[in-house]
């Protein structure tokens, strides 16, 4: 009887202490990041968890600038797919002691040196990128995430990936995500404008991009969304969002 029991409660503990681990996560990383272009991405989530929302978590190899998000849309079978937006045309800055300091505990350091790093960053033409894929739960509060991961930005000629169908309308409509408030109403920092049309601020709140104010937001199909959270209804929104009387930005911003 007391085995019976016992049976029956591992049975009852075993989702929850799944979930306690968080979902796994496996990642195809790109090659590289085309310059100037978009480039596609694909996780796997095992298990999937109800009401939860997957992000790409992004941001150049820079010591200024904190990471944005953007969000993954599911494909079936635990599978998700989500777009970078355009890398901006940078070069890539020398290392220093104080970037070091940082950038030595970073994932993809391990098993590297700073000799390396700094003979990674002399042979680089543009500046890289870094990102992570994470799961979040329908308040916002983080399941799991991957390792930060580092991938390089080449000239197209050099970094041919096609975008299918949809993720060539999702990189026509990006809802970028920030985790900073002093990324509020500023630009994507080294990234362009083009296909940014929406932002949500560390609040959860949706807006519209008030940077950027140049795209069409096109009407996209509503499976394309993730259920909850700051997205929802966004099926729905078609507007016209003209900038041409905007003033310019100051070149003190960055």
């Amino acid at each position: 009887m007391k085995s019976s029991l016992l049976l029956v409660l591992l049975a009852t503990l075993a989702p929850a202490a799944v979930l306690a681990q968080g979902p796994e996560i496996e990642v195809l990383e790109p090659p590289c990041l085309p310059n100037e272009n978009n480039a596609g991405i694909e996780a796997r989530v095992s298990p999937e968890v109800g009401g939860s929302t997957v992000r790409l978590y992004f941001r150049r190899l820079n010591p200024e600038g904190t990471f944005y998000y953007d969000m993954f849309f599911a494909r079936g079978d635990g599978t998700y797919w989500s777009v970078f937006p355009k890398p901006e045309d940078r070069e890539q800055i020398e290392l220093d002691d104080e970037w070091w300091e940082v950038l030595q505990a970073r994932d993809w350091m391990e098993g590297h040196d700073r000799e390396w790093l700094e003979e990674l960053l002399e042979d680089r033409e543009h500046e890289l990128a870094e990102y992570y894929v994470a799961v979040h739960d329908g308040a916002g509060e983080r399941l799991g995430r991957t390792p930060t991961r580092l991938v390089e930005v080449r000239d197209t000629d050099d970094c041919e990936l096609e975008l299918d169908e949809f993720e060539l309308g999702w990189s026509q409509n990006l809802t970028i995500g920030e985790t900073h408030q002093d990324q509020y109403g500023e630009r994507v920092y080294h990234w362009l404008c083009d296909g940014i049309v929406t932002r949500i601020d560390w609040n959860d709140v949706i807006r519209a991009d008030e940077y950027c104010r140049a795209c069409v937001v096109a009407l996209l199909p509503g499976w394309l969304l993730p259920t909850g959270g700051a997205l929802a209804g966004a099926a729905v929104m078609t507007q016209i969002v003209d900038n041409m009387d905007s003033p310019p930005a100051s070149p003190s911003r960055p």
